[in-house]
């Protein structure tokens, strides 16, 4: 046990809502989630408890086994075996040990604790029912494991009103692997939607490794080392995520603890008048150096930070103004070893339990003189609704505010509620947003600020990016949009036809090779489609094809050959798959030390399919060395190349400009890839096409 007293600072004109002060908190570590083998691990609760305890050196553990064991008509007894052999092990003011469930569901897994039951997916059959579940036990939530690549993360946090008061916690650190796996993003996320949950880490053990997979802790402010004191604490979201184990984190406003509320005025942000934070961080170990110290606000925003080098006690005073009516701040802090420790938020607002996120353009690059949307979510976190909200839109440039709109609407209890204007940017440069509210007639009204946006001139290039013929990659084009949009040009998604209409305003049209298989749309063109795009570039437009491996009964490029036929292009899409050592995966070459990653790539060719290099009017733009061509559908036709096979080449065609590759490189999982040249790559073949030079640079 870590005894680690609190030290409060003089916050004026401020009211907090948290827990009633404690004089005197004591630090101590643990992990909140679990397994044995009444679930899906190994050995016994007794066993964990005391691995925990005496190996580990934790204060304190929570067996959290899935819940759809322990409600199987032959396994029911390990439910209440596993209280007894938690009993048997707790000793108060020595270890704590806890049993809890993992409840597992399409949209998230989640933990309950503090219940005398366990729920189970098979009983607790939607996020409702487990809500209830915890409602009527009093239990305690904790969104488990929320990383974005494993699961949907509850509709991406919407808000439930009813779960938001028995949800206290949520994993911003999580797995029993090699390392920790950061969930900070999701963290920020939950905060912005309206949920107020308190930061954990924990291992998920699932083997005899619990507390020692790994250094994480959860670590826990409580008045003493009991059940009734930890689950306090938990409630309040006394709580950090730790992934040393034994450093010792306060982060206060005043009497107020970390998990707390703040109430100010709205004449208190109008005046810019501060609210006092205190951080004090000690680690015990002399070897481990704190390297930062961050406060993030809304939005995930660093709104102070300090760079440290050095051990013992680092204690700072901290003066923020807040910016709108509902803002939370955390703690994070970096060793020099890059462990990393993050704190439960406070939270600071006007008190009328009204959050907004998402406030902003939807449109990725709003042009001057050209309508745009503006959206937000509104979240009424009380549990009445509130009829005949009035929302008024400004512009901010410079510090001063233009009027843009309003609109009137109802907020229902407990929920978000989208809400949607129309704006007109007079001029180009850089402009943010700010909602007010009025949720009652003439009342106090409460201010939220939103992100920034680049207003372009109304003369950039416009992209048009086909997804209305089940393309390759439809529905991943949101990385290129934003990767078009931070470069000044103009994108758009097209779902329907292509015709005269669709490509009217249009400089570029990017394909990606159809699909087939179940689709709600056509996976082909048809021939007016055909005409049209042969017609747009023949009068100057610009076109990129995307293509792909002649996958048996997936895909096919026979018509882009036959539209590029028509167009006159001397390029041809192969009927093959590129391979490298046996793999479909290929690092391509184009000029940059940093290769482009492609997958499932067809070869390029030309007519009678003779080298690409040997057609005058055809710029190889990228190779795939070492690569060589493999017949994967039965029906292709195998490529001897004479040197690396070509993946890129441009054209001009009629008066405008063609661009085709084995693969579109461009999707949000290519893009993602860090290591790779992709995104430079991309950006390059559309600046040629938007009428600039290619530039390897």
């Amino acid at each position: 046990m870590l005894v680690w007293a609190t030290l409060f600072s003089v916050m004026a004109g401020c009211v907090c809502l948290g827990a009633e002060p404690v004089a005197e908190l004591n630090c101590y570590f643990g992990n909140l989630h679990s397994h044995t083998s009444y679930s899906d691990g190994v050995l016994t609760p007794s066993d964990a408890f005391r691995h925990a305890r005496d190996v580990a050196m934790m204060d304190f553990l929570a067996v959290t086994d899935h819940g759809y064991y322990l409600q199987e008509a032959t396994n029911i007894h390990h439910w209440f075996k596993s209280l007894e052999e938690a009993d048997e092990v707790y000793q108060p003011g020595v270890f704590v040990s806890m049993i809890g469930f993992e409840w597992t569901f399409t949209d998230g897994h989640m933990n309950g604790l503090d219940t005398p039951l366990a729920a189970s997916r098979d009983t607790q059959r939607n996020l409702a029912a487990f809500i209830d579940f915890l409602a009527h036990y009093n239990g305690i939530g904790v969104f488990n494991h929320p990383n974005y690549d494993i699961q949907p993360n509850w509709n991406d946090f919407e808000y439930l009103g009813e779960g938001d008061r028995f949800v206290c916690l949520l994993e911003v650190g999580s797995g029993p692997y090699r390392h920790n796996i950061r969930n900070e993003r999701a963290y920020c996320r939950a905060l912005d939607r309206g949920w107020h949950v308190g930061a954990i880490s924990c291992q998920d053990n699932h083997k005899a490794d619990w507390g020692t997979a790994a250094p994480t802790r959860t670590a826990v402010l409580a008045s003493e080392l009991t059940r009734e004191a930890i689950y306090e604490s938990l409630r309040s979201m006394r709580t950090y995520a730790t992934e040393d184990s034994n450093v010792r984190v306060s982060f206060t406003s005043g009497d107020c603890q970390m998990g707390s509320d703040i109430i100010i005025s709205r004449d208190d942000i109008d005046s810019g008048r501060p609210v006092y934070f205190e951080i004090v961080i000690d680690d015990p170990d002399e070897d481990d150096m704190l390297s930062s110290v961050e406060i993030i606000t809304n939005g995930g925003v660093v709104v102070w930070e300090r760079e440290v080098c050095g051990t013992g006690v680092f204690r700072a005073d901290v003066e923020i103004m807040p910016a709108q009516s509902y803002n939370w701040y955390y703690v994070r802090a970096v060793q020099a070893d890059m462990d990393v420790i993050v704190t439960s938020p406070i939270w600071v607002s006007t008190g009328s339990q009204i959050a907004v996120s998402d406030l902003g353009c939807v449109d990725l690059a709003p042009r001057e003189g050209n309508p745009a949307r503006v959206c937000a979510e509104i979240v009424n976190r009380n549990d009445v609704p509130i009829q005949g909200a009035t929302v008024l839109l400004y512009e901010m440039r410079e510090g001063a505010p233009t009027f843009i709109s309003s609109a009137q609407v109802d907020l229902p209890a407990g929920r978000g509620m989208p809400v949607s204007f129309e704006w007109t940017p007079s001029k180009a440069g850089d402009v943010s947003f700010v909602l007010e509210l009025v949720a009652c007639g003439e009342g106090a009204r409460d201010i939220y600020c939103g992100k920034s946006a680049r207003v372009r001139s109304s003369d950039i290039k416009s992209v048009v990016i086909d997804e209305g013929h089940n393309n390759r990659c439809s529905g991943y084009m949101d990385a290129f949009a934003r990767l078009l949009g931070e470069a000044d040009y103009n994108p758009r998604i097209n779902e329907g036809r292509i015709d005269a209409q669709t490509l009217d305003g249009a400089d570029i049209l990017v394909i990606n090779v159809p699909e087939t298989g179940f689709s709600l749309t056509p996976t082909s063109f048809d021939d007016e489609e055909l005409d049209a795009i042969s017609s747009f570039v023949a009068a100057g437009g610009s076109l990129l094809l995307a293509g792909g491996s002649d996958f048996p009964g997936l895909r096919s490029c026979d018509q882009f050959d036959l539209l590029l036929e028509k167009m006159g292009s001397a390029i041809r899409f192969n009927r093959d798959e590129m391979r490298r050592d046996d793999l479909s995966v290929l690092d391509v070459e184009w000029g940059l030390e940093r290769a482009v990653y492609a997958d499932e790539a067809c070869s390029l060719a030309g007519p009678g399919w003779i080298d690409l290099s040997e057609v005058p009017q055809v710029v190889v733009l990228a190779h795939a060395p070492g690569a060589w061509s493999a017949d994967v559908s039965g029906e292709g036709r195998l490529f001897q190349y004479a040197g690396s096979p070509v993946f890129a080449a441009a054209e001009t065609v009629g008066s405008g400009r063609l661009v085709c590759l084995g693969a579109p490189v461009y999707s949000s999982r290519d893009l993602a890839r860090e290591r790779c040249g992709n995104g430079a790559f991309v950006l390059s073949i559309i600046s040629w096409l938007a009428g600039g030079e290619w530039n390897r640079q």
